[in-house]
């Protein structure tokens, strides 16, 4: 009887001791702003950058019909999504218009843009699929005139199962949005210089 009750302990305590292995990911554009071939100084830049705190946390989210989220605990972001959400943006919009986009506000040369972002809703679904609702404003800093305001709103299904298919739909739908926000902002004329 002792016997049995040591390998029911030592049963428990094996399983106990076992912990889910934890997962991270990449938020990667698959573009290199280094190919951009301006060798004119960034006339634009991504200025304010917002994504909604349900979002911005380490785990990636599910949303539940009812309104309620799922946050993953062994399926998690490497870095904090703002960060990798604003260098995404940049390289993608820089490889739509062949032209650099500075990911920051340096105080260096001035650009003649600004494009700021606010990220509202970036989660999977129970249906499968991945939501982002976003929007958008470009402004002319010299004279902090807003250029262009919109919305973008998209979804996106999974192509299989599992956390690293969520992570490639909602790459894909950021991939759409920096393409939106590249089509509202006229491209640099060739010899164009900025003032």
């Amino acid at each position: 009887m002792k016997r049995l009750g040591l390998m029911a302990l030592i049963l428990i305590a094996g399983c106990a001791g076992q912990v889910a292995e934890r997962n991270q990911y990449l938020l990667r554009s698959t573009h290199d702003t280094k190919s951009t071939t301006s060798d004119a100084p960034p006339r634009l830049e991504i200025g304010n950058l917002s994504v909604a705190p349900y979002i911005d946390q380490p785990g990636l989210v599910i949303a539940n019909a009812d309104g309620s989220i799922r946050v993953a605990r062994n399926h998690l972001w490497a870095e904090p999504l703002r960060s990798s959400v604003r260098s995404f943006l940049a390289s993608e919009i820089s490889a739509a218009l062949g032209e650099p986009v500075r990911r920051h506000s340096d105080g260096a040369a001035r650009t003649e843009l600004e494009i700021s972002a606010r990220i509202d809703q970036l989660h999977g679904t129970e249906n499968g699929s991945v939501l982002l609702v976003a929007s958008w404003t470009v402004i002319d800093i010299s004279n902090r005139a807003v250029l262009v305001e919109r919305g973008f709103t998209d979804t996106q299904p999974l192509t299989t199962d599992g956390y690293a298919a969520l992570v490639d739909a909602e790459s894909a739908l950021l991939e759409r949005l920096a393409a939106a926000i590249a089509g509202s902002i006229a491209p640099r004329q060739p010899g164009q210089k900025t003032d």
